[in-house]
């Protein structure tokens, strides 16, 4: 390789590396925090005790999900281009407000379908109650919107992790003592409170003033009618990542969903990963897509290739070693999650493409097919979990889930005749033929 070529290479890629290294420094430190307290908080609550967790914290998650009324990009959007400070405090007060009325509701609604389906569940109905109430304070989540619009998010990046750490500490601290299920319940109500609490703060020591934020009835209507699709597609999405626990702790036992838990804990490890990369490597990507479109084409095939390798390569060790993996994170009251993460696995291939695929959608201005694919994906996915269930228990679930995934993160480009040419990127992905394909440089493939 010549001089000049390695000094191409070597610019691109080490740019790269280091924007991919500061986007993702608050993922790694919140995975590796929470898979190593995480494990243990699993281990020690047991199969059934984190059954009952998992199960409350997937009902609040989709109840929360509704009073987020999809307005995060939005608020974002208007405080940029607000120049007047009444404006920015308008605009502010009415998504306060918003989201805090928003979050009484749903908090109503998760404590009622919590007492529905489990009535003589204490403990779940109350850890359902804590999160969710402790939830209506998110309406303070518009101060990081005013941050990110002033391209400033390492300012509510610094309270957050301190909140994160305290919590995991007080996690660590429940096991040691040996704690009941609620103060795990009563932690996590808190870690809400507290981050939200944080964000306050920071804002006020912005020398910005809470009190004079105001709520305009024409702002509210209109981020309302601005934010309901982006309300539905992050319903359908929360629907997709919870139905399967909430459809296990409905259909099956409270055990079934702890071992279902588990399996997933550890399968959805590796789904910040397609995420980081792909936002680091598109941007750098788009630069040659009008002036070279070949080698935007060229280079993005091969994105597709690493992202499904790299899936591949992992869902093949764990086919193969999870029951060791199972063993050693968990224990041995959780060798039956081994079938399950054995399954739920082999959706890594079709979630790491997706995220690709979800980024190239929203570039080429098509962003109704991610909508559309997030609501059939969300009905496939609870109509087979409904249908397999009763039937298979937690397998059928996991199966459910790799067959939606497949579905949306890859089966859907043939749906429009459109994305037929992210059907065949996203085959020759899944077969290994990008490698052997070449470019629009006559090299058989292109550095990103």
């Amino acid at each position: 390789m010549s001089p000049g070529r390695l000094s191409r290479f070597s610019g691109g890629f080490w740019d790269t590396v280091r924007n991919i290294g500061w986007m993702g420094l608050e993922k790694v430190i919140r995975i590796g925090g929470s898979l190593v307290v995480g494990v243990m908080v699993v281990r020690y609550l047991g199969p059934t005790r984190f059954g009952s967790y998992s199960y409350a914290y997937a009902i609040y998650g989709i109840f929360n999900v509704i009073s987020t009324l999809g307005l995060d990009y939005l608020v974002v959007s208007d405080l940029a281009v607000a120049k007047e400070a009444e404006r920015e405090e308008e605009v502010l007060g009415s998504a306060f407000l918003l989201k805090c009325g928003a979050s009484v509701l749903t908090t109503l609604a998760a404590v009622g379908y919590a007492w529905f389906t489990h009535p003589g569940d204490t403990v779940v109905l109350l850890i359902v109650a804590m999160l969710s109430t402790a939830a209506i304070s998110q309406g303070f989540d518009v101060v990081d919107y005013f941050f990110q619009s002033r391209t400033r998010s390492r300012v509510t990046v610094v309270p957050q992790l301190i909140v994160f750490v305290a919590s995991n500490l007080a996690r660590v601290a429940a096991v040691v003592f040996k704690c009941s299920l609620l103060i795990f319940g009563l932690i996590a109500a808190l870690e809400i409170l507290a981050t939200q609490l944080g964000f306050a703060v920071v804002y006020w020591q912005h020398q910005r003033n809470l009190f004079k934020w105001k709520f305009r009835r024409e702002h509210a209507v209109r981020l309302l009618k601005g934010g309901w699709p982006l309300l539905i597609a992050g319903l359908m999405v929360s629907i997709y990542l919870r139905t399967d626990q909430i459809l296990l702790g409905t259909l099956s036992t409270i055990a079934v969903v702890g071992q279902y838990s588990a399996a997933v804990k550890f399968s959805e490890i590796w789904y910040a990963l397609p995420v980081i990369v792909g936002a680091s490597v598109m941007p750098r990507l788009l630069k040659h897509k009008a002036e070279q479109p070949a080698l935007y084409y060229d280079r993005l095939k091969k994105l597709y290739g690493l992202m499904a390798m790299t899936s591949m390569v992992v869902a093949v060790l764990v086919t193969f070693f999870g029951r060791y993996v199972i063993l050693l994170m968990f224990g041995a009251k959780y060798l039956p999650a081994t079938q399950i993460l054995s399954v739920l696995i082999w959706s890594g291939p079709f979630v790491f493409m997706g995220c690709v695929s979800n980024m190239q959608l929203i570039h080429e201005d098509w962003t109704h097919l991610i909508l559309w694919r997030s609501v059939a994906g969300a009905a496939l996915n609870v109509g087979l979990n409904l249908l397999l269930i009763p039937r298979y228990g937690a397998i059928g679930s996991a199966f459910a889930t790799l067959i939606a995934q497949c579905a949306t993160g890859y089966l859907m480009e043939l749906a429009t005749r459109k994305t037929w040419f992210i059907f065949r990127m996203k085959t020759a992905a899944l077969s290994g033929y990008w490698m052997f394909q070449r470019t629009a440089s006559g090299k058989a493939v292109a550095s990103v």
